[in-house]
């Protein structure tokens, strides 16, 4: 009678460690061929998105991309931020009806003169292109600097708005969280792509809470890659550091009525 503990199984476990290994070979070979296409051009521009996302200021390329462990000391900094131009202030691309367009005009004058009637009209501005409509907020006038908490001062603000927003369900609402250049390094901000779209998404959940739908809202953080004016000066910076909220007509649900 054989012994059960010396039995030899049966089944062929081996191959399932031997797949295993065939897999990661094949990926491993796919991975250096990858390398192998990669030209100096395409690997700076990587090394670029990289060091750009962890820290505003640049960082130093310790690696030569010809020779990826020459020790280089080139600095790659992130690029100047461009001025906004006309094209990423305004929005329409194709022709656009004129009803529309009379409507848009009209909403942009109604939302103008409710900011007026409250007094506002100094921290807020609307405008509009044929399509959609922006309300630009001066973020002094929202939040303390370095800090996302939406002031108490803000409050006629934000109510403003609501009533905006509830008036004309139609509109969908992007809502842009843009911050000057001076860096800020905290804990819970890492950098002003933080701040930024903590922010936005801040001044989301408040309209949230009072009752907009979800699904009309998106938020994101810009930092300060969108300035309106170069940050030389502390009046510059201070009109670049703003919120947004474009209002764009939610066209399928206008043709589901």
């Amino acid at each position: 009678m054989s012994d059960p503990l010396f039995e030899e199984d049966d089944g062929a476990g081996w191959i399932f460690t031997f797949a295993d290994l065939m897999s990661l070979l094949l990926v491993f070979f796919i991975l250096l061929y990858s390398l192998s296409r990669m030209t100096e051009t395409t690997l700076v521009a990587a090394l670029s998105s990289i060091q750009v996302a962890l820290n505003s200021n640049g960082a130093l390329v310790r690696q030569d991309p010809l020779k990826y462990s020459g020790g280089g000391t080139e600095v790659i900094r992130p690029a100047e931020p461009q001025m906004a131009t006309n094209d990423q202030l305004t929005y329409a691309k194709e022709p656009i009806d004129e009803e529309v367009r009379e409507q848009v005009k009209e909403i942009a004058n109604d939302v103008a003169n409710r900011f007026v009637a409250t007094a506002l009209e100094s921290q807020v501005s609307v405008f509009e292109d044929g399509e959609r409509i922006t309300i630009r907020v001066d973020g002094s006038s929202l939040f303390e600097s370095g800090e996302a908490e939406i002031k108490w001062e803000a409050e006629p603000i934000y109510a403003t708005l609501l009533n905006i927003f509830q008036r004309y369900p139609d509109y969908d609402i992007s809502i842009k969280g843009h911050t000057d250049n001076i860096p800020i390094r905290t804990s819970r901000f890492p950098s002003n792509w933080e701040l930024s779209a903590i922010r936005a998404t801040t001044t989301l959940r408040y309209f949230l809470n009072n009752g907009i739908s979800p699904e009309r809202m998106t938020a994101t953080g810009y930092a300060d890659s969108i300035p309106l004016v170069r940050n030389d000066t502390e009046e510059h910076r201070a009109l670049n550091r703003r919120v947004e909220f474009v209002l764009e007509r939610d066209n399928k649900k206008l043709r589901s009525k």
